[in-house]
């Protein structure tokens, strides 16, 4: 654990952060027109995805104190805990470094980090770089899965620039960010 903590920029500097902020364009597996994304994290608690998609289609999914909202309407169980997964893995580092007393290994490179509520990510690790390649979120019987690849700097921090998702083994978008800010 301490291995990927200090390839992603060390304890010390992800326990300062307070926000990332990720813009970047999103291609869905499911519907026609890529959409552009600006994610806002302030925690795991705290998230606001927005994704305009053509022909005036939008998406606004937030997270707030652990409630959650779709397009304005309360969000039901699985709506919740994916956003709820969602806001955890956008600072895997951070979480790992919060977490550190209470992670179990769930393999020879993977970890896997308990949540509130019953929610669990295992994240499987590059031996050689310590690069998280891979999380898998779950939920009760779902999984919502993330593939990890384009890493870069920001801030002196390793952010990965995509991310290819999944739920239930089936994908579901491909995320390509193009701006990351970190405070």
């Amino acid at each position: 654990m301490a291995k990927v903590v200090s390839a992603y920029g060390g304890a010390a500097a992800w326990s300062k952060v307070t926000e990332v902020v990720a813009r970047g364009r999103v291609v869905p597996a499911m519907r026609k027109g890529d959409g552009v994304m600006t994610r806002t994290w302030r925690g795991t608690d705290n998230l606001r995805v927005e994704i305009a998609y053509p022909e005036n289609k939008s998406e606004v999914r937030v997270l707030e104190n652990g409630k959650g909202t779709n397009n304005g309407r309360e969000s039901n169980a699985m709506e919740l805990a994916a956003m709820r997964l969602q806001a955890a893995r956008l600072a895997l580092p951070k979480l790992l470094a919060d977490k550190r007393t209470s992670l179990r290994a769930a393999g020879p490179n993977a970890i896997e980090v308990a949540l509130d509520g019953g929610l669990t990510i295992e994240l499987e690790v590059d031996p050689a770089t310590g690069h998280i390649v891979r999380s898998t979120g779950r939920s009760g019987q779902m999984a919502f899965a993330t593939a990890y690849s384009d890493f870069r700097a920001v801030n002196g921090l390793l952010v990965p620039f995509h991310e290819e998702n999944s739920a239930m083994g089936m994908k579901t978008a491909d995320i390509f960010l193009e701006k990351v800010d970190i405070k």
